[in-house]
């Protein structure tokens, strides 16, 4: 996106949300461009979170860390089987967010695999991280690939929910166990209504996996167009892969 467009963006989005959230790519790789950001997300009274893969973070100095972080309201640390792989990279997984510690509030966006739901990992997982001092616990159901299922381990989401105040699932997640199945769901989904979806080349989508593009800006105030579109309601989602 041309970084003028990105940059006057905040302006405009103070008048429809109260909070953006920057993700992959890896905002980690432009660091000048998400320090200004956040800086004019400050200035508009918006909050700015940042999703990463944290893998940056070891290599730089604690100066360079507080000033990418020092507008920002969180940072969430992506966490999967890719990242971690084994104990060694556990550690260094919780060594990235012991540095981020002393800047934002630091979350663990938590992918979901089979693993996890075998001898209790889960919650063993959830439990480490929130003994290391994380604030919180963000557990993601995979799109695009095959996820475990979940049902008949509703009662680890019950648990979590209920220890842990700051355990929280995505809104697939939450539609599943509510609704304890995975399509057909009663009430729609939150597509294009409590969150939408901006890509790198400025095209608007009700969630970040879609590809029905509802709006492309060629300015920053366009973004005020999105009070005009009509979302679909979903009663199902169409990026599962199951």
């Amino acid at each position: 996106m041309d970084s003028e467009l990105f940059l006057g963006l905040p302006r405009h989005l103070k008048d429809i949300t109260d909070q953006v959230a920057l993700g992959g790519g890896e905002p980690t790789l432009h660091p000048d461009l998400v320090e200004e950001f956040a800086q004019k997300c400050k200035d508009y009274d918006l909050i700015c979170n940042v999703t990463t893969n944290g893998f940056l973070f070891r290599e730089w100095n604690n100066e360079k860390i507080e000033r990418f972080c020092e507008n920002l309201t969180m940072a969430s640390v992506s966490l999967d089987k890719a990242k971690v792989k084994n104990w060694k990279d556990g550690n260094e997984y919780l060594n990235t967010c012991k540095k981020l510690q002393k800047h934002p509030l630091v979350g663990c966006n938590l992918l979901i695999d089979k693993d996890l739901f075998e001898n209790g990992n889960l919650i063993r997982m959830t439990d480490r991280l929130f003994e290391k001092g994380l604030d919180r616990v963000f557990s993601l159901y995979p799109k695009n690939f095959p996820g475990p299922d979940i049902l008949p381990h509703k009662n680890y989401y019950l648990y979590l929910s209920t220890r842990y105040p700051d355990f929280y699932v995505d809104d697939l997640t939450y539609k599943i166990l509510d609704e304890e199945k995975y399509k057909d769901w009663s009430r729609p989904c939150h597509y294009g209504k409590d969150i939408v979806s901006i890509n790198e080349k400025g095209q608007v989508s009700g969630c970040s996996f879609s590809k029905d593009y509802k709006l492309k800006l060629k300015e920053p105030k366009d973004i005020l167009k999105i009070e005009d579109v009509d979302f679909e309601d979903r009663h199902t989602c169409p990026y599962i892969a199951r």
